[in-house]
């Protein structure tokens, strides 16, 4: 069993440069360690699909998101997220009772930035931690499926 983390805790790992490891968060998301490709973009109606950046999640829930970007974003800054799970469409048809002609490949979810802690030297890197505001009944359902059915964080 391991030690929960204070916020002196982690103030003091952040001033030693321990930023290797996933940043404690200060409230619990019970975040799984796992990593799902997702496109994200700061939420704006002028932000359309090919202005989405590409990483891949270090912690994920249906509670938020942590991952790394080479953009800084602010704390409060909204973001509109997609995670990519393999064969979504195939698991969500098993749950909706409609059919799509070309089928997704990701859920949506609009997040919250908490914090982006720089992890590389020279601000190339963040560590984005977020909370999700809005997701969907069934893909939450879908990607805690996905979590359990996976063994991610075991």
């Amino acid at each position: 069993m391991h030690k929960n983390l204070t916020i002196e805790d982690i103030e003091e790992l952040s001033q030693a440069g321990a930023t290797s490891v996933p940043i404690p968060t200060p409230f619990d998301l019970k975040l799984v360690t796992k990593k799902i490709p997702i496109k994200f973009c700061e939420y704006k109606i002028s932000n359309t699909a090919n202005k989405m950046l590409s990483s891949e999640s270090i912690g994920i829930s249906s509670k938020g998101i942590i991952f790394q970007s080479l953009s800084e974003f602010k704390q409060g800054c909204l973001l509109r997220i997609w995670v990519e799970i393999p064969d979504y469409w195939s698991r969500k048809s098993k749950i909706v009772e409609y059919r799509h002609t070309e089928a997704p490949t990701f859920f949506q979810v609009l997040a919250r930035v908490l914090s982006a802690e720089e992890i590389l030297k020279r601000g190339t890197k963040y560590q984005i931690l977020c909370e999700n505001l809005t997701i969907d009944g069934v893909d939450e359902t879908i990607l805690n499926e996905y979590l359990n059915l996976s063994g991610a964080g075991r």
